[in-house]
């Protein structure tokens, strides 16, 4: 299933110091996934954090990609749509490699680090 356009829009995008990008995008505290995950305090599932972080990758290498292999996730802060409708998905590497892609991505609201994904596509 694809988020861009429906559960979340990109806001912005930048090139980071090394060519690395950096995506703000907002989360719309409409889409149906909120009303079930939690009714009148919304969370963004983890497994939508990370078909996020694929999704702006994709964008960013202009391909479709499928995720192989999630290295380590680190959920240290809650994100949501009222709280923080939008957020920062900060790429820290992205290498080709034998196996497809790898990649690691910070998300941030403001100064505030809330997720640290290091995943595989092809």
């Amino acid at each position: 299933m694809i988020l861009k356009n429906s559960l979340y829009t990109i806001v912005s995008a930048d090139a980071q110091s090394g060519g690395l990008p950096c995506y703000d995008i907002a989360l719309r505290a409409d889409h149906p996934i909120y009303q079930a995950h939690f009714p009148g305090q919304p969370i963004t599932p983890g497994v939508c954090i990370i078909q996020i972080a694929k999704e702006l990758l994709e964008e960013h290498l202009g391909r479709q990609l499928l995720i192989r292999a999630i290295k380590n996730v680190k959920f240290v802060g809650i994100i949501s749509p009222v709280e923080t409708p939008e957020v920062t998905y900060r790429f820290d590497k992205i290498e080709a490699t034998a196996a497809g892609v790898k990649s690691q991505v910070t998300v941030h609201h403001g100064g505030t680090e809330l997720t640290k994904i290091s995943f595989t596509c092809s």
